[in-house]
């Protein structure tokens, strides 16, 4: 192992490095300025490195890590975030790199805290722009549409930003660069959305076996894409760009089209019981997604892109109870009862409701 200041090389082989290898190697880092931290021919001055060397198994290695309160467990695909080292979940490891002057870990918390930032300016901006002046329509309902509706917008936009941006991230390594990734991944599930959206005027959710099923197909897709979709990684990652841009498109594509029904199919609910409250639940579906975007960003660094996934997937199990309870309530209403919810007839049903996609 030989560094600069902040750049460390391993150089590893498959047999015992030989005398000559050892010399050709240290006449390397001689001449490009590096200086040697760890060889064979020589003990290292570095006790953290000696405990390194001396932890000769996986146990022994776990071990000496945790003592240390820093994330050195190796990058995968589901965790790729090798740059960060700041455990979040343990308050020594925040507190050691808060007390550091410089650093990687300092750095990681920098970076935590500009995230932390900007869910807090969303949430305000949200607040400000979008929820205040909506909250007056809201009003002028009773309590269960008001809370159903609000649950529902929220789940589906905090469902979509989870599940997107865990996509996307996994597509990124997939494709081998971050710009591949958004511009395929953005693409990929925006276009899906919109489809699904436009697609929810034939196929109609307006029973409660047609919610259930739609919420835990999508539900179950989500959860499957954490297996499936690293098996496809393994067998096509050595193809050309192009092969990989389809292959990434059949986890993006369904997810898409199932998440698209969403929106408009809690719009004809909603409004098929009173539509004065719809400025409020776009508002809530807006705000919901704003936030997630950069939470979800923080949950797959924090814990894994498969989380932001499991909770995407989670989100939209619960729509599936959700939305039967509203649509029983917009049956009773159109059976004439109004006592539960006061509907406003001729006027409460959107013929042709929005079909964007949430975001």
């Amino acid at each position: 192992m030989a560094s600069t200041p902040r750049l460390a090389t391993i150089i590893i082989g498959n047999a015992p490095l030989s005398v000559d290898e050892v010399a050709k190697l240290r006449a390397a880092t001689a001449e490009l300025g590096f200086t040697v931290l760890v060889s064979p021919d020589q003990p290292t001055s570095s006790p953290v490195l000696a405990q390194v060397l001396q932890a000769d198994t996986p146990e022994a290695f776990d071990r000496l890590v945790r003592s240390y309160h820093i994330d050195l467990t190796p990058p995968t695909d589901d965790r790729p975030f090798f740059f960060n080292q700041l455990i979040l979940t343990d308050f020594t490891s925040i507190r050691d790199a808060q007390q550091a002057p410089d650093g990687v870990v300092r750095g990681n918390l920098e970076a935590t805290r500009t995230i932390g930032v900007i869910v807090l300016l969303s949430l305000g901006l949200a607040l400000f722009t979008m929820i205040a002046p909506s909250v007056r329509s809201v009003r002028q309902v009773p309590g269960a549409l008001g809370w159903l509706g609000t649950l529902y917008f929220t789940l589906i936009g905090l469902g979509f930003m989870f599940v997107e941006i865990g996509i996307i991230q996994r597509v990124s390594l997939f494709l081998g660069h971050p710009v591949y990734g958004m511009a395929i991944g953005l693409f990929g599930i925006i276009v899906s959305t919109g489809i699904g959206s436009l697609a929810s005027e034939a196929l109609r959710l307006d029973s409660a076996p047609r919610l259930l099923g739609w919420s835990g197909v999508l539900s179950l897709f989500v959860i499957l894409l954490t297996v499936w979709f690293p098996m496809l990684v393994q067998a096509f990652e050595g193809e050309a760009l192009l092969e990989r841009v389809l292959v990434s498109l059949t986890a993006m594509v369904p997810s898409g089209i199932l998440m698209g029904l969403g929106f408009p199919t809690g719009m004809r609910l909603v409004n098929a019981i009173d539509s004065r409250p719809t400025p409020w639940f776009w508002a809530v579906n807006g705000s919901a997604g704003v936030l997630a975007a950069s939470v979800a960003v923080g949950t797959s660094i924090a814990f894994s892109i498969n989380m932001s996934l499991l909770i995407g997937s989670i989100c939209y199990v619960l729509l599936g109870p959700i939305s039967v309870a509203l649509s029983r309530i917009g049956l009773a209403a159109s059976a004439g009862d109004r006592s539960p919810i006061h509907a406003i007839p001729d006027q409460s049903i959107i013929a042709n409701p929005p079909s964007s996609s949430p975001k």
